[in-house]
C-alpha cells in the first residue's frame, strides 16, 4: 500500500462468535463499506496492543488498513491503496 495517512476513522463494527466484523467506516466525509477482512495482527504498545486490520472495500475499489489502540480506544486509517 502506498498512501499513507493515519489519521482517525469512526468505525461500526460488532462481534459475532468472539470475532469483529467490521461493517463500514468514516474516513473525512466519505464512508467505505468493508466487504472482508483480509488480514489482522496485533502490535505490543506499552502494556497494551494496537490491532490492526486490512480490509477490502470493493464499492470503493480500495483496500485500506486500519488500526484499533487498546490503549486509547481509538481507531485510525493507516494506509489505503487502489485494488485495480
Amino acid at each position: 500500500m502506498q498512501n499513507q495517512v493515519f489519521e482517525p476513522v469512526e468505525v461500526i463494527a460488532f462481534f459475532h462468535k468472539l470475532e469483529l466484523k467490521i461493517v463500514r467506516f468514516k474516513w473525512k466525509n466519505d464512508i467505505f463499506n468493508v466487504t472482508k477482512i483480509n488480514s489482522k495482527w496485533k502490535i505490543p504498545q506499552g502494556n497494551s496492543f494496537v490491532y490492526h486490520y486490512t480490509v477490502i472495500c470493493e464499492k470503493q475499489d480500495v483496500i485500506c488498513e486500519l488500526s484499533y489502540s487498546l490503549e486509547d480506544f481509538k481507531w485510525e486509517l493507516v494506509q489505503y491503496d487502489s485494488l485495480s
